[in-house]
């Protein structure tokens, strides 16, 4: 792993370390926590940011070529709604082929 990785990996885990403090703090002080929170809200969107960062880290040692559609080809052998995706993407793209 390089520097710049390693500070990147310590930025996103900071982040969520943050919300989860924010979460706790709001639960000792309201003795609950409603999910439609904004804090429920920024856990979410810090938890995200670490599992798309691990997904392109991943995708690229994945691939020849590091494309939306790869990742899309690999995701949608396990997720139907990927599947889907993927066969309206090669429906518009065999419909747009000029060799056709």
């Amino acid at each position: 792993m390089t520097a710049n990785e390693i500070e990147n990996r310590q930025k996103l885990l900071r982040a969520v370390k943050k919300e989860v403090k924010q979460i706790m703090e709001e639960a000792v002080t309201r003795k609950f926590v409603h999910e439609e929170s904004s804090s429920i809200t920024s856990l979410s969107g810090a938890v995200e940011a670490c599992l798309l960062h691990g997904l392109r880290k991943r995708a690229l040692g994945l691939f020849k070529h590091s494309t939306t559609t790869a990742l899309l080809q690999k995701v949608s052998k396990n997720f139907e709604p990927a599947a889907v995706i993927l066969k309206l993407l090669s429906d518009v793209e065999s419909s747009n082929d000029p060799n056709k």
